[in-house]
């Protein structure tokens, strides 16, 4: 956690921004042999049905989404017909998803685990917060390149303070619930954080200095770590022990489905707003300037290379436009906090079974002695 962030802005700034994507092959490999030497667990071989129409379905479904998100407020307008088009494929496939869920005989995810309470409640808050977080929070190096005028390793760098707010809370709240059993007080307490945070962020400028905003990156960073891993906990805590895999995987997927999709149309919000607030500060100028792609936030070197007559004002609008990012996300997360308080705080287990008064779903006389035993 703490040197990604180092490490990513140093390979795109030197070997090239793919070793992101090699560096994980050797470190992958080392991991494969590492679990394969140490964990020795016993070998049940089981006959399985693979969900190949539900992955397909779910992949087509957040496909056509993301498609939708991404040209709808870019290359065209949000009611034209190709991304309405993409919006209502995206539809018709998730409800095909979930049909198919419910008849699969080994689906991707059980549609009977949303009957369980916790379940359900705590994937409606990873996926509402990570939308806001996620997809506001992924352009602040944005700002620190094209504003500060750092380099992708210095702004890397400059991350820190919230990689480092994120562990320690994270550890903290980790090692409270274990000692006390009770985990509800976090995820309130790291929205709640997460909503200030925001605030401040939403009031950056230009001129804002480094130090203030690696404060409010170190608050931002302790309110996502106090959520984080606790809704996991909880989700694990609330299911049988047959259905834990699942469950761990399903919250993994709901907080990356919300952070992508967050990205996407946080991208394009700020691409509109980018827009306003350059006419804003150029006038009829402003046009010219992004025809000619002069002020494109994914080429930060010329915008940097712009006369200070344009490129000060350029500076302004970027920060102004990030500013209603943040803004944004505040009643998103809030959202999420108002869920968290419908989160049932129930004791954690001590063995395979769900502790009592999870609202587990029902099941079949089988399933039932499986998950007893």
């Amino acid at each position: 956690s703490v040197a990604g962030p180092l490490l990513g802005g140093w390979f795109t700034d030197g070997p090239g921004w793919r070793w992101i994507f090699y560096i994980n092959i050797p470190v992958g490999i080392l991991a494969l042999i590492i679990t394969t030497m140490a964990l020795k667990m016993p070998v049940i071989r089981r006959e399985h049905r693979i969900d190949y129409l539900g992955a397909g379905l779910i992949v087509g479904s957040v496909t056509a989404l993301l498609l939708y998100l991404d040209w709808a407020g870019k290359a065209y307008g949000w009611t034209a017909l190709g991304p309405l088009a993409l919006l209502a494929t995206a539809i018709v496939l998730g409800v095909l998803f979930v049909v198919v869920e419910m008849r699969a005989e080994e689906p991707i995810i059980p549609m009977r685990l949303f009957r369980n309470e916790i379940f359900a409640i705590g994937n409606l808050y990873t996926f509402i917060s990570g939308v806001a977080m996620f997809g506001a929070i992924i352009f602040l190096p944005f700002y620190l390149q094209i504003v500060k005028g750092l380099t992708p390793t210095m702004s890397g760098l400059a991350m820190l303070p919230m990689v480092l707010g994120l562990l320690g809370s994270s550890i903290a709240s980790g090692r409270a619930i274990t000692r006390t059993g009770r985990y509800k007080v976090f995820p309130i307490a790291g929205a709640a954080v997460q909503v200030a945070a925001l605030f401040f962020f939403s009031r950056l400028q230009v001129e804002t200095p480094f130090w203030q905003l690696g404060l409010i990156q170190l608050v931002f960073g302790i309110g996502l770590g106090c959520t984080m891993q606790t809704i996991v906990t909880a989700v694990q805590n609330a299911v049988e022990f047959r259905d834990l895999g699942v469950a761990t995987s399903a919250t993994t997927f709901f907080r990356q489905m919300g952070g992508t999709i967050g990205a996407a149309a946080f991208g394009a919000i700020l691409s509109s707003r980018l827009a306003v607030h350059l006419i804003e500060q150029l006038g009829p100028a402003a046009e010219v300037a992004q025809q000619q792609g002069t002020v494109d936030v994914n080429n930060i070197l010329a915008i940097q290379q712009l006369p200070d007559a344009i490129r000060i004002p350029v500076l302004h609008a970027f920060t102004n436009a990030l500013d209603d990012l943040f803004l944004i996300a505040i009643p998103l997360v809030g959202i999420a906090l108002v869920v968290s308080f419908f989160l049932k705080e129930v004791p954690l287990r001590t063995g395979r079974r769900a502790p009592a008064g999870a609202a587990v779903a029902d099941t079949g006389p089988a399933e039932a002695l499986s998950a007893g035993l």
